[in-house]
């Protein structure tokens, strides 16, 4: 005889889909706490890299605007183009030991490129002219294999595979692209198909498209890119491969979420940015990575806090920790610029600037003395940048 279940049952039975519903979306807040932890005690270890040496010609910039790890680091110089050292491309071993540099103008012989940032990998580097709407190909001595327009006028031009290319626009989309008005942060193309298979957007007003871009894609171990969205009141974490885009989650947090109703605009009609560190207020996700169902990465907070965070997104169940760096980086914290990569054995390279680093450095400099990979004796606040890899403990990536 078949159970019919009376009115009182199926009240009940809501009920507890209710408690349930309730409870699982609980879970997935991450809790964000005010008691800081040193990163001295997060890690199982820590070293840090002095790159060139100030006294050779072959010395460093002063400040890295951007850096990959390949069988080398390669490195370029400031932002823009109004510095004479952007464009040159620079290669150490992961000694800190110079190997060569060259400088991309040579490839135009007419002037500056016009970017500010490249991606690169054993293949070579890519670099997208945004006013000559071109993508240059250089092998890693600075000598063209290839040019070619960007789909839809993009900025960033990665390759997945042999097929896909991942493109992005850091900062506003151009007009005149194949889609008219719809916008999108970034977007996989197959070069068989000659047609975009997949699109990111995330649910921000129109103002902040024109304000931040999203500047970070980082490969991990599988050749897969996980990537948070940028200053959004959802936090979409996106995962790119030769499979294609999706989206895996998204994160809330139990205080410190963007309110889209108190954010204030000059009188050129920009967003103020003091909103964001007047009101502490969360507004980056970066140096994401998964392992199986768990999800972890750093969290940037108003402008002095950093956050590690790990959820497991099969249950929801999350944990994050501050972070203490005893101003071993700028103003103790760091951004998603600031992040190089994850090397192959499982450290997360990040850079400090000189300026920063020596008072750190003179200040604990018995204590740092077996994490520094090389020569830091006459390290000094005209200095390179240094190179900071840190391994997290194991129990950081483990539910």
């Amino acid at each position: 005889m078949l159970f019919m279940p009376s009115l009182f049952h199926l009240a009940i039975l809501c009920s507890l889909s209710w408690l349930i519903s309730c409870q699982s979306n609980e879970d997935q807040v991450i809790v964000i706490p005010e008691e800081e932890v040193s990163i001295f005690d997060l890690v199982e270890d820590i070293q840090f890299l002095r790159l060139g040496h100030p006294s050779q010609e072959e010395s460093l910039f002063s400040r890295i605007q951007n850096a990959f790890f390949l069988d080398s680091f390669i490195v370029c110089g400031q932002n823009g183009i109004d510095y004479n050292d952007h464009g040159q491309y620079e290669y150490f071993d992961y000694q800190g030991r110079f190997i060569r540099r060259f400088s991309a103008h040579n490839v135009l012989n007419e002037g500056f490129f016009y970017t500010s940032l490249f991606q690169a990998n054993n293949d070579g580097l890519y670099m997208t002219d945004k006013v000559r709407n071109q993508t240059y190909h250089l092998n890693h001595h600075g000598q063209l294999i290839d040019q070619f327009a960007p789909i839809n006028r993009a900025s960033i031009y990665i390759p997945i595979d042999e097929d896909l290319v991942l493109y992005s626009y850091n900062r506003a989309m151009p007009e005149n692209v194949l889609d008219g008005n719809e916008y999108y942060d970034f977007f996989l193309y197959s070069q068989k198909q000659g047609e975009i298979i997949n699109k990111g957007v995330r649910d921000i007003p129109e103002y902040l498209r024109y304000s931040f871009g999203d500047i970070q894609f980082n490969f991990s171990k599988n050749n897969t890119i996980y990537h948070s969205t940028i200053h959004d009141p959802n936090y979409i974490i996106y995962e790119i491969n030769k499979n294609g885009c999706s989206e895996i989650d998204r994160l809330v947090f139990s205080k410190n979420m963007i309110d889209e109703n108190q954010i204030t605009h000059n009188q050129n009609g920009f967003i103020n940015l003091s909103y964001y560190s007047d009101n502490n207020v969360i507004f980056d996700v970066f140096a994401i990575q998964r392992d199986n169902n768990h999800l972890y990465g750093i969290i940037n907070q108003g402008v002095k806090s950093n956050y590690l965070f790990k959820k497991n997104m099969r249950t929801g169940q999350s944990q994050a920790t501050r972070i203490n760096w005893h101003d071993m980086v700028k103003d103790n914290n760091i951004y998603r610029s600031n992040v190089i990569n994850y090397s192959e054995d499982g450290y997360l390279a990040i850079f400090s600037p000189a300026i920063d680093f020596k008072p750190f450095l003179d200040a604990n400099e018995e204590m740092l003395k077996p994490y520094l990979i090389n020569d830091f004796s006459d390290f000094s606040y005209d200095d390179n940048d240094v190179i900071i890899l840190i391994k997290f403990k194991p129990e950081y990536y483990q539910m």
